[in-house]
């Protein structure tokens, strides 16, 4: 035997013991895996396992981007509807022809999409169904769909809208003079304070001017009066105005029970209040309703429109009377009568912030997962 042929039958020894090694260290793996996955409930269970792991970290990684997706397409439409005035009469009128099918139904709430509009009823066990051209939620038996080419002038009063945000394809508003004169924003103190600066700068773009007195310590650079002098200009004023007088601070004020003056506060609201929680994710909800809505949009379009929102109508201004507490309204408040609707104008302007001039804006959204916020009355 050659040397060649030596070395080649010793190096085809060492190929054959590293491959005998490699495969006790496979049968070893699959021997450990197998033992394992049955100490698990066997191969079945670890295969599901696997793909719903391999599902969450796709999800995790892959969250943030569709997040900020969502923030910017919710914005977008938040821009597009608040610029229309179509948007806002729309709802007006649908909420007007609502309180119109009973004299038990309070309309307090509108989503308005592409080509119909819901309307948010409350009212008593008794309510009755709506007869065409309306369609009753098949999930919600109390939010009522009408198409907006059904759309006519009702003879309702006349609600005062604010948008809150988007649910999915549709812009969400609540009418402050339906229910409780006192509307309370809580929860994750950033988020509540855009909520309220966005809520009062529709009302002062929309409201003739005076309408709106924001007491001091709802921004930063606005330097008003304090909650007592605020509420009690407004009080003052109320009685020669036709239109709706607004207060906007960051205490509760003590607010009788027939007072005419709508309050929008970041404070704990004491008695008859309808409130308004916001999350740390943007997530608002109303308490003691199904309604919940994406507000982490609202004050970046609100900003881009604030010159462009249509005026309040005040043709035949007319407002309810007062009424009693509402349960399906909001439960969570106490059993205060609430105060009728003012309809009159504020003693003190407030000028609003500047917007921006433009609604490409960039801001990090955070998810719209659930997440509960309680709130103390």
């Amino acid at each position: 035997m050659t040397g060649s042929e030596d070395l080649a039958m010793q190096v085809a020894g060492q190929d054959l013991t590293t491959l005998l090694g490699y495969t006790g260290i496979v049968i070893l793996v699959f021997a450990l895996a197998h033992w394992a996955a049955m100490r698990r409930g066997g191969w079945r269970f670890v295969r599901r396992r696997l793909r719903r792991e391999l599902a969450l970290t796709v999800a995790a990684f892959a969250e943030p981007v569709t997040a900020f997706t969502r923030y910017r397409r919710r914005r977008r439409l938040l821009v597009r509807a608040l610029r229309e005035p179509n948007t806002w009469a729309d709802a007006e009128h649908a909420l007007r022809l609502a309180a119109e099918v009973s004299a038990g139904a309070r309309a307090y709430g509108a989503l308005v999409e592409r080509d119909v509009v819901g309307v948010l009823v409350a009212g008593g066990s008794d309510l009755p169904e709506p007869a065409e051209p309306w369609a009753v939620d098949e999930l919600d038996p109390r939010l009522w769909w009408i198409a907006r080419t059904d759309l006519e002038a009702g003879t309702g009063p006349a609600p005062l809208l604010v948008a809150v945000g988007a649910r999915q394809d549709a812009v969400v508003f609540l009418d402050l003079l339906t229910g409780p004169r006192v509307l309370a924003v809580s929860g994750e103190r950033r988020g509540a304070r855009a909520t309220v600066q966005a809520l009062a700068a529709q009302l002062d773009a929309r409201l003739p001017a005076g309408a709106v007195t924001v007491a001091d310590g709802i921004h930063p650079r606005h330097a008003g009066p304090t909650t007592a002098e605020a509420f009690a200009l407004a009080t003052t004023a109320a009685s020669s105005r036709r239109h709706p007088q607004v207060v906007v601070c960051a205490e509760t004020p003590d607010v009788p029970a027939a007072s005419p003056v709508s309050v929008l506060t970041l404070g704990s609201p004491r008695g008859h209040a309808r409130l308004l929680a916001v999350s740390p994710t943007g997530a608002l909800l109303v308490h003691g309703t199904p309604l919940r809505v994406d507000a982490r949009p609202l004050p970046r379009a609100v900003a881009a429109t604030v010159w462009q929102l249509p005026p309040w109508s005040t043709e035949d201004a007319a407002h309810p009377a007062p009424i009693v507490a509402d349960p399906d309204l909001d439960p969570d408040s106490g059993a205060a009568p609430a105060p009728a609707p003012g309809s009159t104008q504020g003693a003190t302007a407030t000028e609003p912030v500047p917007p921006v001039p433009h609604d490409d804006l960039d801001e990090p959204a955070d998810t719209d997962k659930p997440s509960g916020v309680s709130v103390d009355v």
